[in-house]
């Protein structure tokens, strides 16, 4: 159960999912804002830690908000909800 303590190494599939949700909706409002999808990209980096190519550009991190913002706030009130979130994993095959 996720909140009692356990590390995320120790978290199955699906509760890793709502861990990662969880971990940047950082005014526990269970939304994701422009904000913090901002900073879940930015925090979010692939490769080796002397790669240059794995830094992405403060333009390219916003065409990404943008991008599911778009694509996965399914209201259109500028959050992604964790249902909204669910349906983008599941259409994307995450």
């Amino acid at each position: 159960m996720i909140g009692s303590g356990e590390s995320p190494e120790k978290l199955d599939e699906n509760e890793l999912v709502y861990y990662l949700f969880l971990l940047h909706d950082t005014d526990g409002d269970n939304h994701l804002d422009g904000h913090e999808l901002r900073t879940a990209f930015t925090d979010y980096d692939e490769g080796e830690e002397d790669d240059p190519t794995r830094y992405v550009s403060l333009d390219e991190v916003t065409e990404m908000v943008d991008h599911v913002l778009e694509e996965d706030d399914l209201n259109g009130d500028g959050l992604i909800s964790w249902d909204e979130y669910m349906a983008s994993q599941l259409y994307h095959g995450n």
